[in-house]
Formats: structure tokens, sequence, C-alpha cells
């Protein structure tokens, strides 16, 4: 595996994370199809804890609510900070909740957005790429064979979590790792098939032509061409991770006739 540098200037921070999070509170009748009105909430969810690991290294970050905690604040504050540093931001529905839950959070704590940074979000990639059964990340890790997601006691671990027992929050840290484990593997193998994937090039400083996927800099010609609707431009392959990309200047030009719209 490509290993790219953290730093602006020598490759793009490329953070993984996941979140879990504690249900909402409230009243209600029945157990089928209820509709919750404001009125009925008694509390609203929470972040528990969250995970994270910088793109190629070894180490994993984890924070969770602890017993002195007034609300979740904290560990919000501290997944800002990572998310401040990041360049890249990859996560598995992170477009649609984890991103879209933290900004809630944030808000909810009087924070101001992070630096800017680029979203990656797997899921999107498997649901525009791909057929898989479904897209999950259980079924995707599995059925590419790059690892498992770690079994619980379902519910259960979260009624633990809040009860503050020792037992459930040591399985809760454990599954929560695991999932930034095998996010990053899956990733790793999908990053290549991203047709709207953030050029990390352009966080190097020199003036090596680079990936945009992962930064390498050997490449292979490709017989191919590559083309718009009026151009046609030389195709490439990235020696690493297989990405095919074109030269920014175009071949011979000649003229063409175009659709009428």
């Amino acid at each position: 595996m490509l290993k790219l540098a953290k730093g602006g200037k020598t490759g793009p921070k490329i953070l993984i994370f996941d979140i879990e999070t504690r249900p909402m509170l409230s009243y209600h009748w029945g157990s089928y199809k209820q509709f919750i009105s404001p009125v009925q909430v008694v509390e609203y969810g929470q972040v528990l804890c969250w995970a994270a690991k910088w793109y190629g290294q070894t180490a994993v970050l984890f924070d969770r609510v602890k017993k002195t905690d007034k609300d979740d604040k904290r560990i919000c504050e501290s997944l800002w900070e990572l998310c401040d540093e990041a360049d890249i931001i990859v996560a598995h529905n992170g477009q649609a909740f984890d991103m879209s839950y933290m900004r809630t959070r944030w808000l909810k704590h009087g924070m101001v957005p992070p630096s800017p940074v680029k979203i990656v979000d797997t899921l999107k990639i498997v649901r525009k790429q791909f057929g898989f059964p479904d897209n999950k990340l259980e079924t995707l890790v599995k059925y590419l064979g790059i690892g498992t997601k770690l079994s619980h006691t379902g519910f259960q671990m979260w009624l633990d979590c809040m009860a503050w027992k020792k037992a459930a929050w040591e399985l809760m840290e454990q599954y929560n790792i695991q999932d930034v484990l095998v996010l990053e593997e899956l990733y790793h193998q999908v990053r290549a098939w991203d047709t709207r994937a953030p050029n990390v090039a352009l966080y190097y400083e020199d003036e090596q032509l680079r990936c945009i996927c992962c930064g390498h800099r050997n490449f292979s010609d490709l017989v191919k061409d590559a083309s718009t609707t009026v151009s046609v431009f030389d195709a490439k392959r990235c020696d690493n991770c297989g990405k095919v990309m074109r030269v920014g200047s175009r071949k011979d030009v000649k003229k063409v006739l175009r659709n009428v719209i």
C-alpha cells in the first residue's frame, strides 16, 4: 500500500472515521410506524463515540463520552479538531449520515465549521459503480474478502453502554475501531473507480506528474484514447492504484459536429 505522508505539501491528510450515536428518547403509544411529534421527544440523540485513523498509518484514535460528561460536547470537539486538520475525509454513508450528524452536533454546541475539506463517501462510490447484493459495509467487506465487522449483542450493547457497563464499552470500542479498519481497506480498493475523487496530486508541492487518486508518479500509456464529445486525449493508467486518467491537453484538434440540444 502506498503510504501518503502527512502534511499539505507532501501529500493529503486523509482521515478515515466512523461514529456511533445514542438513540432518541420519546413517549409514544405503539411500536409500529409511529409518528413522533416534537412534543413527544424527551431527549435527542447524541454522539456516543468515534473512531478514526489517518490513511496509511497504524494508530487508531478513539474517544467516547464519559460518565462525568454533561453531554457529547467534549468528543464532538475532539473529532472537530481532526476534521479541521484533514484535507480529505472518508466515511461510509458519510454525506447523508456521519458528516451531517456531526455538523448538527457542532452547531448545537455553538461551534464553527471546520476548515475546507473534501468528503469521500464510499457508499456513493459503490452505489454508482457496482452491483453488490447490498451496500452495507458488512456485506461489502465480506464480499471482497477484506475483513469482517465485529459481532456484538445488538441494541443491548447500546443500552449497556448508556448504563455505563464496562464490558459493553470495551465491546463498543472494538466494534467502532474494527469498522474504521475495514473501511480503510474498502476505500483502498474502490478509490480508483471513483469518478468524482478529489485530486490528491494538488496536495504535493513538487512539479511531478502524479496520480490524482493516490499520488503515485509512475504510469502506463493506454492504447485507447479518452474522448469527450468534441476532443480526444491521451490516456494513462496509474501503476500503483490502477486509476485511469487522461492528460490535460488535447490531441490534434479537428472540426466535429455536435448534437442540437
